[in-house]
């Protein structure tokens, strides 16, 4: 059962359900959300249930020709109308939080030691980093200057590291996690996730776990913690130049 709930799930409803609605085609809703940036001009979200959603800027509106007094919009010509406009889309991350029922119990592995990160560790932290491709690091956005960085470490060899950082402006940070390539399947990014999770929950935040929906070793890691998909979320990429519409 979803944690409906839950700040995550709350947030990521709260963007696509905040504005004016244009008709859609069943199984599709799609909103003129005014609050929305340039960075986050046009989204789309398909929740676990099957449906999706859509939110548009109001300059994003404006450029497709959608109103609320629009003829009711399919998902497809919804997709093929940013296309002609030029707005792409990020392939999508699949958005996870923690279910109400929580995480499966850890298992026993006094060989893995966990703790927390500290710019006395700069030096431990970069030296691992050169070991890690940029895409990798671009991939897993994990820096010991984010609001909490942890580290992994086997036999006193750091071999993961995993950071925290605020997400949306509501009491949730986002995670993310790099394991040095021969080190993986050892449970140390298992670890780290539950560290994090934990640390969040102390400090008053819900942590929430996004990865690329073809990442196969980071959606695996997800569902060994059971944690709940909320949906697969895709954001249009990055303008050369602002939208002054959209802030």
């Amino acid at each position: 059962m979803h944690q409906l709930t839950s700040t995550v799930a709350l947030y990521w409803g709260g963007l696509f359900e905040s504005g004016i609605y244009v008709p859609t085609e069943k199984n599709f809703s799609l909103v003129i959300n005014p609050h929305l940036t340039s960075e986050r001009r046009a989204m789309i979200m398909v929740t676990a249930n099957g449906s999706t959603r859509a939110a548009v800027s109001r300059c994003i509106a404006s450029t497709l020709g959608v109103t609320p007094d629009s003829w009711p919009v399919s998902l497809p010509w919804f997709r093929e109308a940013l296309h002609i406009a030029g707005i792409e889309m990020h392939a999508p991350d699949v958005i996870y939080h923690v279910a109400a029922t929580g995480m499966p119990g850890a298992r026993n592995d006094t060989a893995i030691e966990v703790r927390q990160l500290t710019a006395g560790d700069a030096a431990l932290f970069d030296g691992f980093m050169a070991q890690i491709s940029g895409h990798d690091q671009d991939d897993a956005s994990v820096e010991l200057g984010h609001w909490a960085t942890f580290g992994a470490f086997l036999e006193s060899e750091l071999l993961a590291v995993s950071s925290l950082y605020p997400w949306g402006g509501e009491a949730i940070v986002d995670m993310g996690v790099l394991t040095m390539p021969r080190a993986r399947s050892m449970g140390l990014a298992n670890s780290l996730v539950r560290a994090m999770v934990a640390y969040a929950g102390r400090c008053g935040y819900e942590a929430q776990y996004r990865c690329q929906h073809d990442n196969a070793a980071s959606n695996a890691l997800a569902q060994s913690l059971a944690l709940t998909p909320y949906g697969k979320w895709e954001v249009a990429r990055a303008l050369e130049e602002p939208c002054v519409s959209c802030g």
